[in-house]
Parts: C-alpha cells; structure tokens; sequence
C-alpha cells in the first residue's frame, strides 16, 4: 500500500495542534517543522520513525519495571508509571498521530449518521471493528541486539510463562459530547488490562483480568535500559 503521507499529514496536524491538547510542537505551527522526510519511505515526527514500506511506526522507550503487576505496556511519565513496563517522553498525541498515517482505523470513530451514537453515553464517538497491529521490543541483552514481540516480555500469571502472542487494538482517543478530544500525558498509550481510554490494548478477553500480566523477569530488563518499541500494520 503506497501512502501519500504528507497530505495527510497536514490534516492531522491542524486538527491535532488546534483541537486537541499542544503535545506536538512545532514553531509558528508549520507541520513541516514537526514532521520530517528522512527518504522516500521514512518520516520523523518528533522521536517517531514512520516507514510507510514495512508499515511501522517505532520509538524510543525506557524500562520502567524489572518485576511486578502490570496493566501497562507504555506510558509517559505523567501516566500510571506505578503498573507500566515501560515510559517514553513520546506524547499520546504524537503516537496515535503516527498510527493514523499508517493509515490504521481506530475503534473510536465519530459515526456520519449521528442516531447512531448512543445519547446516554458520556462520549460523541462510537467503537468500530478497527485495525490492529503487532508489538515488538527491540533492544541490546548480553551485548547482542534482539528483537522479539511484546508479549515475550510479559509474564501470563496462569501459565507462569510468556504471554501467548497476540495482536494489539487500535482504539484510538475517544470523543466527548462536548468535542474534545480525551488525549493528554496522562492517557494511557498500550494497555495489557481494558482501558476505555487507552489508544492501544490487548486484543483477548484477558485483558479483562487485571490480576494476569506481570513483567517477565526471565528476560532481565534493568530499570532505566533503553529499548525501541516497533508497532507493525497487519494489513
């Protein structure tokens, strides 16, 4: 799938940068200042690799817990740092942003025909089937640089072994009556437990145990080490 980027881009950025909070920078709000084109097929936004020819949106992250329950792959650290894996100065914003140029359709849309939604929900958008990817960590163990899926990372409580690889859902921010856009450095941006607010969880009814997932320490993550997180389109 070829995507014409830029156009886009320009779209996204308006809404972002004026309808939404300003967690994207940019000097005198030019989108050519946030986003830019390193070659034909890859685009920096901010911290934010996009390679529009294997369809991955990577960034820098940090670890945030050796050991311990989980609901959180990764947040900022404005987020619930005390039950993530991993913290990244990444804005929710900027990461959903990056998704959405991967051409990706989150679950929280805001319908054409507005009988669909529902009037006693707090929110304007409804969910949708949306798109899901695939997660991996990259990073340096015992000198030798791996890259492995997420899930390998996270301990399933049940079994006593890695979590089953899974697929991820993009929920995307959802929409309040009001217009606003609930996305700031407090959501959450990959969630192992249900999160309605979440931009990205877990695509299995596990994710409705919030007594599952711990961080895998069979795999030595150190506090503060350095890793990429790399989300990977489907389709």
């Amino acid at each position: 799938m070829k995507i014409y980027i830029y156009p886009v881009i320009v779209v996204l950025l308006f809404i972002c940068t004026n309808l939404c909070l300003p967690s994207i920078k940019a000097q005198n709000g030019n989108p050519g200042d946030i986003l830019k084109k390193i070659n034909e097929t890859t685009y920096l936004l901010n911290d934010i690799e996009i390679k529009t020819d294997d369809r991955t949106v990577s960034f820098p992250c940090k670890v945030n817990m050796e050991t311990g329950l989980i609901e959180v792959v990764v947040c900022t650290p404005k987020g619930k740092t005390h039950e993530s894996l991993l913290v990244t100065e990444v804005s929710p914003l900027e990461f959903q942003t990056a998704i959405m140029l991967l051409g990706l359709d989150p679950v929280n849309e805001i319908p054409d025909d507005a009988s669909l939604a529902d009037p006693l929900s707090p929110y304007k958008s409804i969910e949708t089937t949306g798109d899901s990817v695939l997660i991996f960590i990259e990073t340096e163990i015992n000198g030798n640089t791996i890259r492995k899926r997420v899930e390998d990372f996270i301990k399933d409580e049940s079994k006593g072994g890695a979590t089953d690889h899974s697929t991820w859902l993009f929920r995307g921010a959802v929409t309040h009556q009001s217009g606003h856009v609930i996305i700031d450095p407090e959501t959450t941006m990959i969630a192992t437990y249900h999160d309605p607010l979440a931009i990205m969880e877990l695509n299995t009814e596990s994710k409705y145990d919030d007594e599952l997932y711990y961080v895998n320490d069979n795999m030595k993550l150190k506090n503060g080490q350095v890793v990429k997180l790399i989300i990977q389109a489907l389709n």
